[in-house]
């Protein structure tokens, strides 16, 4: 998710554990370990494509976040055993804005590397977009409230009302992206091909539908209420353009993506875009792996500029 959220949502569970015994400074910590697993963006690999697979790695890994919980929570009463009075109080504002973070991320689609180092696909349950504002301003609302009033019994429970709508928000995308997912079940297209379900931008109402074959790949826009067959466009994967090219940065695309990749050739280069991300003609991660049409020559990967948005097209795509 964006930042905002993450910071409000970290400001918010901590809040909700520790603004009793600690007070508001509880919102800042919440807030600062909120966001802290995103600091990977900071760091700078070899390749484009080491920085796309890599984020949300061993930074948002469950196993290294809960390890890093309990060294903070030692350190700070180490340097304050004045706060051992509220030892569960302390360690939840320490783990649960950690904890959160990889959490709602691996609700999007990007692919959150939950149980980094196991080498397991990334986690992606693809039921709300990365920037969501119907999650996002209830939260910060209620944090808002609470920084002016900390000590206001209304506003701890409107702080975790917040909470709870946002959870309730996030089991709403789930339902709807099972009802969708079983809808499908009928759909000849959809049930003969690799099939990828996601919102589109900005909300939960209007959702994508990608079923993905070897040669073509097939997209689709549906809601939970719609049942009405799909209106389905076509689209070359252009798997053909490959031959026999492989390389360890395909093979890591392959598997961050699950597969879901086109292929096509500009100025002499193998572009290959991640499928799940975006929308038709709005993909913002292709990369070029290696140049040389007819003979592919593996080259350092680089991210190609995102495309320009056009609202207007956007939303005829997003027609059906």
């Amino acid at each position: 998710m964006d930042s905002l959220t993450q910071i409000v949502l970290g400001a918010s569970v901590s809040g909700a554990v520790g603004i009793k015994p600690f007070g508001r400074k509880v919102l800042i910590t919440g807030a600062l370990l909120g966001t802290l697993p995103d600091l990977d963006v900071l760091l700078s690999y070899e390749t484009a494509v080491e920085d796309f697979t890599l984020h949300r790695g061993f930074s948002h890994s469950l196993f290294v976040l809960s390890l890093f919980s309990s060294f903070l929570y030692w350190l700070v009463l180490y340097l304050k055993p004045s706060l051992s009075a509220h030892k569960k109080s302390l360690f939840l504002v320490i783990f649960l804005p950690l904890i959160t973070h990889p959490l709602l991320d691996a609700f999007t689609t990007y692919g959150t590397q939950l149980f980094w180092p196991l080498e397991i696909q990334p986690t992606s349950w693809s039921s709300i977009f990365i920037i969501d504002p119907l999650y996002t301003l209830p939260l910060l609302f209620a944090v808002i409230g609470l920084w002016c009033r900390e000590r206001a019994v209304k506003w701890q429970k409107i702080n975790r009302v917040m909470l709870a709508f946002s959870c309730v928000y996030l089991a709403i995308g789930q339902v709807q992206f099972w009802s969708i997912q079983q809808t499908l079940k009928q759909d000849p297209i959809a049930k003969n091909g690799q099939l990828f379900i996601a919102p589109t931008p900005f909300n939960t109402l209007i959702w994508q539908v990608l079923s993905y074959h070897n040669d073509h790949y097939y997209v689709s826009f549906t809601t939970a209420l719609n049942d009405q067959p799909l209106s389905w466009q076509t689209y070359d994967t252009g798997r053909s353009l490959i031959h026999n090219f492989d390389s360890a940065e395909l093979q890591r695309l392959e598997w961050f993506s699950g597969g879901l990749l086109q292929f096509t050739e500009l100025d002499d280069q193998l572009i290959v875009t991640d499928l799940r991300i975006g929308v038709t003609d709005y993909y913002p991660f292709s990369f070029s792996l290696a140049e040389g049409k007819n003979n592919w020559q593996e080259t350092k990967s680089i991210k190609l500029p995102e495309p320009v948005i056009n609202l207007h097209k956007l939303t005829e795509l997003m027609h059906f």
